[in-house]
């Protein structure tokens, strides 16, 4: 029986970090950038504590992740709510390595930010990143403030108050799923008054909380 020789890339740095399960996907975010650093590894375990476990390198990722981006003066914006915050979230790959992040809009200030995960999808992201907003303002007793999401998917699994996502269970992404599983449980026993509000990319462009990944 033939081994399986399938290898997983590790991409500290690139136009792109994350997990890559070929070498084309790989090489299209190493190739031509200055000091770039990824290793393969035989199994998709490996990668991920392999991007996990350095330190260092995540400090990277996450400045790259929270780099300032050119800013823009919302409020003169007509239409948009003033109190406010926007979320989103990035995956690398699909399923890949995920986070999401919470940014209010009138200041681009970054509210909350949680990943990476493993083995997961962009909806999931941004889905988590709406009960994790919804969830803080409980907390803080705040029923005013709005919630902007560019995801009809995740505001639909809001709604649904469950996240319907076909994503297959694995080892790598099971603590994602327990924490799909308590975003659920404070769905189904928590009200809010907050409002949840699609953002206007046509007219209002990116959403303040985007990666600026694309």
């Amino acid at each position: 029986m033939a081994s399986d020789k399938r290898k997983w890339y590790v991409v500290w740095r690139g136009t792109e970090p994350g997990i890559c399960d070929s070498w084309a996907e790989c090489e299209l975010r190493v190739k031509g950038f200055p000091g770039a650093r990824y290793k393969a590894f035989k199994s998709q375990q490996e990668a991920v504590e392999a991007f996990r476990n350095d330190p260092d390198e995540m400090d990277v990722i996450r400045a790259i992740a929270r780099a300032p981006r050119e800013y823009i003066n919302y409020e003169a914006i007509p239409g948009i709510v003033r109190d406010s915050i926007a979320v989103d979230g990035a995956c690398a790959g699909n399923p890949g390595m995920m986070e999401y992040r919470g940014v209010d809009v009138p200041t681009g200030a970054e509210v909350f930010h949680a990943g990476p995960f493993a083995d997961a999808t962009n909806n999931i992201g941004e889905f988590l990143a709406i009960v994790h907003a919804l969830a803080l303002f409980s907390n803080q007793g705040n029923d005013h403030t709005a919630i902007y999401s560019d995801s009809m998917t995740a505001m639909a699994w809001i709604r649904a108050k469950q996240c319907r996502t076909k994503l297959t269970r694995t080892d790598a992404n099971a603590s994602l799923f327990g924490i799909i599983g308590r975003a659920e449980r404070w769905l189904a026993t928590h009200t809010w008054r907050n409002a949840l509000l699609k953002w206007n990319t046509r007219d209002w462009g990116e959403i303040p909380a985007d990666f600026g990944r694309k």
